[in-house]
């Protein structure tokens, strides 16, 4: 991949933009309350096991004249790919108002900073069909995901994703679960009240898929999330 990033599904070298700075390579931190004891030294900690967002900023060139352009371009929310992170994804908005400053005619330089959602994605939309009980399923990210889950069956049915469960009632042909979303519909239409129990977790390594029931076949859509 060229050197720049992707925006709107445009690389940064489409617009004039030559880098001068892409954000480096980090890791996200772990959301942390820390509790001081008093009389004890140091401190406790507490976490939810959540993490911060983080602003990442690339520092450009641009050679144009074209303004009104590259600032429709560089606003509001979407994915965005850097180069020295090919292989992935962010969630992100523009936070800041672009302000493209002369140093000769025609060439200016800027900043823009993505705020990101923790974790990047593979860009690669993975689906794994399932058709036989106590499937091994293997996740390669490093955090876990709520993937979506599509159930083929009719009736009443228990998917059990490494030891949880969910109880399905009522199925008529399929069902989606979207964890991401955390709603079950058919289509267009909410099928919450047909589902009992938690949206499944897939956590990095080995997960076991079973099901109990009239089930034709299951399909696992996701993409894989890391730290």
């Amino acid at each position: 991949m060229e050197t720049g990033f992707v925006w709107k599904n445009i690389h940064s070298s489409e617009k004039g933009f030559k880098i001068i700075s892409l954000p480096p390579i980090t890791t996200y931190e772990k959301r942390v309350e820390k509790i001081v004891v008093p009389g004890r030294n140091g401190y406790l900690t507490n976490t939810d096991n959540s993490y911060e967002g983080e602003v990442k900023s690339v520092e450009f060139d641009y050679f144009g004249d074209n303004f009104r352009d590259i600032k429709t371009w560089l606003t509001g929310g979407g994915d965005v790919i850097f180069s020295n992170e090919p292989d992935r994804f962010y969630k992100a908005n523009i936070i800041n108002k672009i302000n493209l400053q002369q140093v000769l005619q025609k060439f200016h330089s800027g900043i823009v900073q993505f705020d990101c959602q923790p974790f990047g994605y593979s860009l690669t939309e993975k689906k794994v069909t399932v058709t036989t009980t106590n499937y091994k399923l293997i996740y390669n990210g490093t955090m876990e995901i709520k993937p979506v889950i599509k159930v083929y069956g009719v009736g009443d049915i228990t998917l059990t994703v490494n030891n949880s469960n969910v109880i399905l009632k009522g199925i008529d042909a399929y069902i989606t679960l979207n964890g991401e979303l955390e709603d079950a519909y058919k289509d267009t239409m909410l099928q919450n009240s047909k589902m009992q129990g938690e949206f499944p977790i897939l956590k990095p390594g080995e997960n076991i898929i079973d099901y109990i029931g009239n089930v034709s076949k299951i399909e696992i859509i996701y993409r894989e999330a890391y730290l």
